[in-house]
């Protein structure tokens, strides 16, 4: 027999856990590892993004294109035509224009002496020539005076002479120097170089005709007449003439002699 001490029994009910009904501050610790709280994320703000820049219409790209273009063609033309362009002929050295002859283009020049094939000619002279139109006057009414006294004298009648210079007015010779200086004759270096011919080796059997006043009537190529410088010989025939030319002429070659001197026959003009 137990005591007297009544058996105290355990009254166990049924239900939610104890620390439940505390709430979760008096929950005991869960078990594991507890992960740490993140962090907030902040969000910096970056720059702003650029403004686009405006385009200019299609259109105006293509026009604006097409304006320079042809600026730049017009701009090439004018300097091409001012290239191109021919500026008056200039002194040498100066850069100052300077006048230009009248003279004809020059054919077959006579050569040294004066006698052969003469030049074309022209009737005036350059402006920028030191002799004046006076000087020319003078000696073309000197000239005409001689060739009076040529037709006196030696009237053409089928005679030989001697030819030893023909000139018209305004003939070039590249192998003579007039006495103006340059290669072109005028009036007054035609009678100076006959001047000359008459004091030299032909003495004064030297006369002064036109190519008019006999034969065939010979012209430049402006019609003008040629001054002939003659020596009147006497002479045979034409070998006689070569004769007095090579004795007269004997240090000029042979081959050029025929330019100083060489025969003429002197028939009435036409053929009359």
């Amino acid at each position: 027999m137990r005591g007297s001490h009544p058996e105290r029994r355990e009254v166990v009910v049924a239900g939610a856990p104890w620390w439940e009904e505390f709430g979760a501050a008096t929950a005991p610790p869960a078990t594991g590892t507890v992960e740490a709280p993140a962090p907030p994320v902040t969000h910096h703000p970056g720059p702003p993004p650029a403004a686009p820049v405006p385009r200019p219409p299609r259109g105006l790209q293509v026009t604006a294109a097409v304006l320079s273009v042809v600026l730049l063609a017009l701009l090439g033309l004018l300097a091409a035509r001012r290239l191109a362009a021919p500026g008056p002929p200039t002194a040498a050295g100066t850069g100052v224009p300077t006048a230009v002859s009248a003279l004809p283009s020059p054919t077959a020049a006579t050569a040294a002496g004066g006698s052969g094939t003469p030049g074309a000619s022209g009737s005036s002279r350059s402006s920028g020539s030191s002799r004046g139109a006076a000087a020319d006057a003078a000696a073309t009414a000197e000239l005409q005076r001689l060739r009076q006294q040529g037709l006196t004298a030696h009237p053409p009648r089928g005679q030989w002479v001697a030819q030893l210079a023909a000139k018209s007015v305004g003939t070039t010779d590249p192998g003579q120097t007039a006495a103006n200086g340059s290669s072109t004759f005028y009036a007054a270096d035609i009678l100076a170089q006959s001047r000359q011919i008459a004091s030299g080796v032909a003495g004064g059997d030297v006369f002064v005709l036109r190519t008019t006043d006999f034969g065939d009537g010979l012209v430049d190529a402006r019609g003008n007449p040629y001054w002939v410088t003659l020596a009147a010989g006497p002479f045979a025939d034409a070998d006689d003439v070569r004769t007095w030319c090579a004795s007269m002429f004997a240090d000029t070659p042979a081959g050029d002699r025929g330019n100083v001197c060489l025969p003429k026959q002197l028939t009435p003009p036409g053929g009359r």
